[in-house]
């Protein structure tokens, strides 16, 4: 399937926030896709406009910032036509080219037992989308608490993705992140385990105090014996 991008650029002014943000936008469409418009605010993953249904979807994490954007409709539609101009002046026959995915696994916050946290999967540095993603726990495939980004780009026009798992931590959980994607020979797995950090070892305590007890009757018994010497010297 061939894909088209068109990378847009706009400024846009938030009616609630009093500050100007940078939206990176992205025009899409397939060979079996419609148009759809995804963009990031100042770098990093913000929403996408459904313009079927007339509304503007945001689509970062629950620990991301957020910022309004009551325009962003309006300029979507306005951009379409743009879109459609570009992707009429390309044809849709010549050969993608296919570059593979980076894959990292990590916690979104420091890991506590029971504590509610984020895996998070970052896909980034491919070409073209999409990529699949799976969740495994424990061997078990999961789909509860796993939200997906829109594809984002980076600089040379490659692009990045985020899939994100809520989850709590326990003591021996394994969790994978499995990616897949046409330039891949197989798919690429990253596996990520919690175990509960040791609690400090009570050695050094117990030999601290061994040493301390043994000092202590080191000196009494040296006393002990200074003492008796001296009375013996004087009755002598």
């Amino acid at each position: 399937m061939c894909t088209v991008f068109v990378i847009l650029h706009l400024g846009v002014i938030s009616a609630l926030v009093q500050a100007q943000h940078v939206f990176n936008v992205m025009v899409l469409r397939s060979e079996t896709e419609e148009f759809e418009m995804t963009a990031c605010a100042d770098g990093e993953e913000y929403l996408y406009v459904d313009l079927d249904n007339q509304k503007v979807v945001i689509t970062a994490p629950e620990f991301s910032k957020q910022i309004e954007c009551p325009v962003c409709l309006n300029v979507a539609e306005g951009y379409i036509p743009v879109g459609k101009k570009h992707f009429s002046d390309l044809a849709f026959d010549s050969p993608e080219a296919k570059v593979p995915p980076d894959v990292m696994l990590y916690p979104k916050e420091e890991v506590k037992q029971g504590v509610n946290n984020y895996l998070v999967c970052y896909i980034n540095n491919f070409f073209p989308p999409p990529v699949q993603v799976k969740w495994t726990k424990n061997d078990v495939k999961i789909t509860k608490g796993v939200k997906a980004s829109h594809y984002l780009f980076n600089n040379d026009i490659t692009f990045y993705h985020f899939s994100t798992l809520t989850f709590d931590p326990e003591d021996g959980d394994i969790y994978t992140c499995t990616v897949e994607h046409p330039a891949l020979d197989e798919p690429v797995t990253r596996k990520w385990e919690f175990e509960v950090p040791p609690g400090p070892s009570l050695d050094p305590v117990v030999f601290c105090g061994l040493g301390l007890t043994l000092g202590i009757l080191g000196i009494a018994t040296g006393m002990f014996f200074c003492v008796k010497g001296m009375q013996l010297t004087n009755v002598l």
